[in-house]
């Protein structure tokens, strides 16, 4: 993604799908005006402190203490992008070696469970531990590729008997990287080959995830062993004090009862691996925090960016970053006026996806001769969505829109119900700070049904 200097360069610097990371030219730090939401929490809760400006992991404190954390948030809310700015902050001799494992690029998003997001891992961190030529040690390597071996040939036997074909064992040098010699790139080869079978089809899918489920607690086991020798040799090479899974993109599988599945109904094996993890824990969800404390450290909220007070005062920080945010990206010279910008930030209700959604459908409502984005393309772009997210919503729906309405003129908490939470999912109510500031989106405020529900209006 490049910055646009012209109008129709706009569409690819606005792609609300791209998340950008800490060292793109894109990227805007967001800290400190999301509410109550502070990045210090989060590594406290990673067992992370500072020294002379530095996140430090002290290994001897937390020798038993593995941190499984959720971190929940709205979608659009720039959940990826705080990640890759941890994992950047994060990564060094003094603390972790960061494995960020985005499931939605490299997994079956309509067919996934949680075998496929471990096997994942640890191929990820096996391609880590090569990029960085960590000197592992090959007896518990080879521990390891021969437990999957075996596991191959009991797969095997199943699809045989099913009449499917077999997988090959990776034992040859022909079934791993030319790159990755020895034990590793076996390894490799067997995880790279499992991974493809969880794609494929149904019945091989299933077959590799049945193997493994039956065989969790030694597959921890062996798990947990390697990763602790990796901790040990990051150690002493002074490459890093221990691991960090990142685990991100969970709430793109196409079903959110597979999103259910993958964190609910599969704690207690989330809860047997014993490595420093953060998930990205999917909207709806969220509800389920308490239950989810049971089996990890904590869900931390990541909130919208907060543009207004309870009390309707503007917060000047966040607007300013938002307009550095839509700076980076368009050059000024391509809006007719400040105030245009301004309108846009107003509309996004604090989400960055719903602001860069703004101007993307404002650069497709301008005229063909037009040389400049101008406010009534804003204004139209506010409209047109406004009236899409609203036309499908149901009588009780708007009467919570309703309810919220008069609770923030009377500044009282916003609670939650099974309608806010659809609500929530749907992006009609923004949520900020602990959770108790919710507002209505107010791109579905601008809507003609919401004028004529909620206000009143003809």
């Amino acid at each position: 993604m490049k910055k646009a200097m012209k109008l129709e360069d706009i569409d690819a610097a606005v792609d609300k799908f791209q998340p950008v990371t800490p060292d793109h030219p894109f990227y805007v730090n967001f800290e400190n005006v999301r509410g109550g939401y502070q990045e210090s929490e989060v590594m406290r809760i990673v067992n992370v402190g500072k020294k002379n400006g530095q996140y430090v992991y002290n290994h001897q404190t937390n020798r038993n203490n593995k941190t499984l954390l959720f971190l929940a948030g709205m979608r659009g809310s720039g959940k990826t992008s705080e990640l890759a700015k941890y994992a950047q902050k994060l990564e060094s001799k003094e603390c972790f070696l960061v494995i960020t494992c985005n499931v939605d690029e490299d997994l079956d998003m309509d067919n996934i469970q949680y075998m496929d997001i471990l096997i994942f891992q640890l191929e990820k961190l096996l391609q880590r531990a090569d990029e960085i030529k960590l000197n592992l040690d090959d007896s518990i390597l080879e521990s390891l590729q021969i437990w999957f071996q075996e596991r191959v040939k009991e797969i095997n036997r199943s699809l045989t008997a099913d009449g499917s074909l077999e997988i090959e064992t990776g034992a040859g040098s022909e079934d791993y990287p030319i790159s990755v010699k020895g034990i590793l790139g076996k390894l490799l080869g067997i995880t790279g080959k499992l991974k493809a079978e969880l794609g494929g089809s149904y019945e091989r899918a299933e077959s590799v995830r049945e193997t493994f489920r039956r065989r969790f607690s030694d597959f921890a086991l062996k798990f947990n062993a390697f990763i602790e020798q990796t901790n040990q040799q990051l150690r002493k090479e002074q490459k890093a004090q221990e691991l960090l899974f990142i685990v991100d993109g969970l709430e793109k599988t196409m079903s959110s009862e597979t999103r259910r599945k993958i964190i609910m109904e599969e704690s207690n094996r989330l809860r047997q691996i014993k490595a420093n993890t953060i998930f990205t824990l999917p909207i709806e969800l969220m509800k389920e925090k308490q239950r989810i404390r049971q089996f990890a450290e904590e869900v931390v909220n990541f909130p919208f960016v907060k543009l207004y007070e309870r009390n309707q005062d503007p917060v000047e920080k966040s607007c300013q970053l938002f307009e550095e945010f839509v700076y980076k990206r368009i050059d000024k010279s391509l809006f007719d006026h400040p105030e245009t910008v301004k309108m846009a930030i107003q509309y996004s209700g604090g989400s960055p996806r719903q602001l860069l959604r703004i101007i993307e459908r404002a650069s497709w409502l301008r005229g063909d001769d037009q040389t400049q984005l101008t406010l009534q393309n804003i204004t139209s772009a506010i409209e047109k969505i406004g009236n899409d997210y609203s036309q499908y919503l149901i009588p009780e729906e708007w009467e919570v829109l309703a309810t919220i309405k008069t609770d923030l003129e009377k500044g009282n908490p916003i609670g939650f119900d099974e309608v806010m939470q659809g609500l929530l999912e749907k992006e009609i109510v923004f949520e900020y700070n602990d959770g108790t500031f919710k507002r209505v989106n107010p791109l579905v405020e601008k809507s003609k049904l919401y004028a004529h529900r909620v206000l009143g209006r003809s």
